[in-house]
């Protein structure tokens, strides 16, 4: 049948073949290839936005880690007090504490803030020297408010110069 086909025809249906079997060849072989190099694509994509959530996770880490260096540690909350007036007692020169509050607790979804107020009495200097050598040194707590005030001793008729301290620190 094919011998009786002229060559141009025969021409024709090699033609035919070939493109068929290009297409076959190109299903087969080079479709799936292209298929998976897009996935391929894809998959290095989620891998590189996985590698930049750990880094991202890594970031916000160590931003907390440096909140709680800044606020206060979160642990050990019972013990602030004691802490608070061993640090006092250990550096202070010339200060006596005049009152010392209960820990006032304030609970919020995502952590609870513990306040201590503690009152001194003492010189200027002392006071402030005290003062700067908590904010430096005392890992314990933060000092969140500081108020001098000045109060009149009707008794011996002298003006004692007071220190109101403020330490926060939270808990998760």
């Amino acid at each position: 049948m094919i011998a009786q086909l002229s060559y141009k025809r025969r021409f024709f249906i090699v033609l035919i073949v070939m493109l068929l079997l290009i297409f076959a060849l190109y299903k087969k072989t080079y479709s799936p290839i292209f298929q998976l190099r897009s996935e391929l694509q894809v998959s290095e994509k989620l891998m590189t936005n996985s590698e930049a959530s750990f880094e991202e996770i890594q970031a916000l880490q160590n931003e907390l880690n440096g909140l709680d260096k800044i606020i206060g540690n979160s642990q050990n909350h019972a013990l602030a007090q004691q802490k608070i007036l061993h640090f006092i007692t250990k550096n202070a020169l010339d200060i006596s504490v005049i009152s010392m509050e209960d820990t006032h607790i304030f609970g919020e979804k995502i952590f609870t803030v513990f306040t201590n107020k503690i009152v001194l009495k003492g010189t200027y200097e002392n006071l402030l020297q005290l003062m700067y050598t908590m904010e430096k040194e005392f890992n314990a707590s933060k000092i969140a408010s500081a108020k001098f005030v000045s109060k009149k001793d009707y008794n011996t008729n002298k003006t004692d110069l007071l220190l109101e301290l403020y330490f926060q620190n939270y808990g998760k």
